[in-house]
């Protein structure tokens, strides 16, 4: 631009190179270009139009990137929360076995109560404990094992754990 230039086409420039040094580094290619082709827009009245029009593009442009930017996950934190939350589910599933197994416990001594005869059984004891949470388990997990994976290897794992405590009690009598 020569030496002679207007107030419009000054305030297109400045425009223009304003938007240059706010936008990000991947933008600034880009209005660098629409800076230059300002040299090449005939009239005062459309470089002042262009360098709007100009202006406008380029920080949509910008306003994208930088959102793109702030909403991104890394592949790394979408991993670790996936892993969370399986992490979470598994130890819901224990804690509910775990709160089941109490259960099956109040109830043998509720059956010791109620029934004094079969506090002593061992009929008692396998039935109580044994039967009504390891059939429990095993439901549980195949209820919940499509929509609820997580929670359902977790029932399923102390169910497991349950049955190998029970089997090991049996083989030391």
């Amino acid at each position: 631009m020569g030496p002679l230039m207007t107030r419009r086409r000054q305030l297109a420039a400045w425009l223009l190179r304003a938007a240059l040094r706010l936008a990000p580094r991947q933008t600034r290619a880009w209005a660098a270009a629409m800076l230059r082709e300002l040299d090449f827009v005939s009239g005062d009245w459309s470089a002042l139009f262009w360098a709007f029009g100009s202006t406008a593009a380029i920080l949509r442009h910008s306003a994208g990137a930088a959102w793109a930017w702030l909403t991104q996950k890394s592949k790394e934190e979408a991993a670790m929360n996936t892993t969370g939350k399986k992490a979470l589910g598994v130890t819901l599933g224990i804690v509910s076995a775990l709160m089941l197994v109490g259960c099956a416990f109040a109830v043998l001594r509720i059956i010791g109560v109620i029934f004094p005869s079969l506090n002593h059984s061992p009929w008692a004891y396998w039935i109580a404990i044994l039967a009504p949470p390891e059939a429990a388990f095993v439901a549980a997990t195949i209820l919940l094992w499509r929509k609820r994976g997580p929670v359902a290897a977790g029932i399923l794992a102390t169910g497991l754990v349950m049955a190998l405590h029970i089997g090991v009690h049996l083989a030391m009598r």
